[in-house]
């Protein structure tokens, strides 16, 4: 479970993320959609720890993001705009990143 308690981000004075709480559920699959500029991309960024909050928190499985986690376990992220090596499939491409992290990755 990922939790998001009270969460906010602020940057040059301007809160990006305003007091967010949030729950996601192992095992759920969840969208994000709003206008350019509502926030999607820095939510996950919180998510996954690559921001820190100026106040609140994000907790994983009862750990905290950027006490006892530095980033989230069985986790690959790619956000905004995907990049791919020349010459490989998408799958080629995905099988090597799986590796990086010894991960399985099942084809379809």
């Amino acid at each position: 479970m990922i939790e998001l308690i009270n969460y906010t981000k602020v940057i040059r004075k301007a809160a990006v993320l305003k007091n967010i709480n949030l729950r996601l559920e192992s095992g759920m699959v969840y969208g994000l959609s709003g206008k350019n500029g509502s926030g999607k991309t820095m939510l996950m960024r919180a998510i996954c720890g690559l921001i820190r909050p100026t106040e609140g928190k994000v907790v994983i499985d009862g750990k905290v993001l950027g006490e006892t986690l530095s980033f989230p376990p069985s986790v690959g992220v790619l956000i905004e705009n995907p990049d791919f090596l020349e010459g490989r499939t998408a799958l080629s491409n995905l099988k090597l990143l799986a590796s990086i992290k010894t991960s399985p990755l099942k084809t379809i």
